[in-house]
């Protein structure tokens, strides 16, 4: 069942994509309100972290010299974290740099938010930052008491209270969908290669980062997460460590499955499967 209450919402273009917002049980002028300054807060995550704005926190970074250092905000500090988390628990597999040496790593985080470089290449927050957007901008609708809603950024979507339908598309036909589910008080996303030049996104190769080969195309990867985050950064590990990222899977309390042409398989393998956080 899904909302069975008006849907007050909103679209944006923001992250690259289209962002969707929209909250029920609401009144219709202060659920606008709420709209607005959650629109707000995906901006202002954006600013910081996008590699195409010249002014962002991010290209101030990817602008070091070598051995050069900056103190950033908390919210790209905090991204920066877990990303380094990730990138060592998933051996690699998860990376904001291609970089080669140092097991891709190009910066070192220090004490108070102070973040150094220390290798050349440059940092992409692509595959983390649109989930954590998704994140903030859920956390504040809830603290403002907002009943139940929901952020969708282009796919990478969190619910909160009534459950919201999901449809993912199938990799080599994506016209039509694969799987179908409701989603109720989680985070979803998916990774795809639908065409054979082109990625999730539709913005080039996913790469793995420990051969520099793109995954084939006609696959996807999705996952379900209590936080979009992790929901977002999970599904790439997906993609290229299919059963070996059980244990991942199983460190964040999330479920995934991956779509290999005419394939679904669930993971993690010795788990309850995806329908688990469905209704």
């Amino acid at each position: 069942m899904t909302f069975t209450s008006k849907v007050n919402k909103r679209a944006r273009p923001l992250l690259g994509t289209v962002v969707e917002i929209g909250v029920s049980d609401t009144e219709a002028a202060e659920a606008q309100e709420l709209i607005s300054e959650s629109f707000l807060k995906i901006e202002n995550i954006e600013r910081a972290m996008s590699r195409f704005d010249k002014q962002s926190e991010v290209s101030q970074i990817n602008d070091l010299e070598m051995n050069g250092s900056l103190v950033v905000s908390q919210q790209l500090w905090s991204i920066l974290q877990l990303s380094e988390h990730l990138t060592v628990l998933s051996r690699g597999v998860f990376s904001i740099s291609a970089a080669q040496k140092n097991n891709g790593r190009i910066l070192k985080l220090m004490d108070e938010r102070k973040v150094c470089r220390v290798a050349a290449g440059s940092i992409d927050l692509g595959g983390i930052a649109k989930g954590y957007a998704v994140d903030q901008a859920v956390e504040y609708l809830q603290s403002q008491s907002t009943p139940s809603g929901y952020v969708n950024a282009g796919g990478d979507i969190r619910v909160f209270g009534a459950p919201h339908p999901i449809f993912v598309r199938h990799p080599l036909r994506p016209s039509e969908s694969v799987v179908s589910l409701e989603l109720k008080d989680a985070a979803f996303a998916t990774s795809a290669i639908y065409h054979d030049e082109k990625s999730y996104n539709q913005s080039g190769a996913v790469l793995d980062p420990r051969t520099g080969r793109a995954v084939p195309f006609g696959v996807s990867a999705s996952v379900m997460a209590p936080t979009c985050v992790m929901a977002d950064a999970l599904t790439k590990c997906i993609l290229m460590l299919k059963s070996e990222g059980d244990t991942l899977l199983h460190q964040f309390d999330a479920r995934g499955f991956l779509v290999d042409g005419e394939h679904v398989t669930s993971y993690p393998r010795t788990e309850k499967t995806i329908t688990s956080y469905a209704n």
